[in-house]
Order: structure tokens, then sequence, then C-alpha cells
């Protein structure tokens, strides 16, 4: 992808043994995702890419926090992310044919880089949980917005529109 150059390994000149790379993740990141969920985000990511004779290993270890909106409520607040992600990387003859799975990615033996940016984006997004719920806090009571909890909860005010007409007639017809 182009204005992500910095992602691109060039693993042709790179001695068998582990070699180090740190990235540092922010917001515009993201932009180059097209319908990334995550807007803004601090992270560090560190990538050990051991080089061996007949494939690679990269190890990705990723801290820091993504701004998100509690799922509860829609406050916004920041999400502290780690993880710990290792994938494969082997060379194929013919890699179209030959489906990818989470950990396995098949290359070409043309290819002379590997681009790590979409697996950053990928493991980024796995550190979130399924459900974020940034107001509650260990040992404290929510912090949501409590306006948007009585509307959940049925308790809120909610203004009822007039009724069109033509939609009243119909409740008068009866079910046999």
């Amino acid at each position: 992808m182009k204005g992500l150059r910095e992602f691109e390994i060039p693993y042709v000149g790179l001695k068998v043994g582990i070699h180090k790379f740190d990235y540092e993740i922010g917001g515009s990141f993201f932009k180059f995702f097209e319908d990334s969920l995550i807007q803004d985000c601090k992270a560090h990511v560190r990538l050990e890419f051991e080089k061996k004779e007949t494939f690679f290993v990269l190890n990705f270890f990723v801290d820091g926090s993504v701004m998100t909106e509690c799922d509860r409520c829609l406050i916004p607040f920041n999400k502290a992310i780690f993880g710990d992600f290792t994938c494969y990387i082997k060379f194929a003859e013919e890699p179209s044919n030959i489906s990818d799975d989470d950990e396995v990615i098949f290359i070409s033996r043309d290819e002379t880089i590997i681009d790590v940016a979409h697996l950053i984006y990928e493991y980024i997004n796995l550190c979130l949980p399924m459900q974020k719920l940034g107001c509650e806090k260990p040992g404290q009571e929510p912090q949501c917005n409590k306006e948007v909890l009585k509307y959940i909860a049925g308790q809120g005010e909610v203004k009822k529109s007039e009724e069109d007409p033509r939609w009243a007639a119909l409740k008068n017809l009866k079910k046999d």
C-alpha cells in the first residue's frame, strides 16, 4: 500500500537469524484501511523476524491503547491493548492455489519483500475484546451515561409521534 513503505521488509538481503523491527502505530495508520473501526490508536509493535533457510517466523508483540466507544452507552474511552501473535511465512510454487489460514501465509519465491502492515492492522483489531465496556472499573459502580441507560431500560422519555390514520384503520381489522 502506498504510504506504508516502512512496513515492507526486504528479506532477500537479511542473514539467517532473528531481526528486530519496532513500529509506532498512530491514528494515521488506520486511514489506509478502508472501513476501519479504529480511528485513533497509540500502540507500539515489536516484530521479531526470524529468517530460516526455507521459511520465516514472525513474532508480533502489541502494547498500547485504542480510542473506542463503550458498547453500552457510547462514551468514548481509551482501551488498553496487548497481545502476542505468531505468523509463519512459507514459499510455494503457486501461492494463489494454496489457501492462507490464520497463522501460515504462502508467498511466491519471486517476492522480494514482506509487507507486515496488514498483519499489524489485524493483530491490533484482535487485541480489542468482543464487548467493550469502558465505563466499568473493577470494584466501582459503572460510570455509563445515565440518560442512555434509562432509554435502554425503557424508563426514558420517548416522544410518540402522531399515528398515521391509514395505519390506524388497519388496527380495526380482526384476525379470524
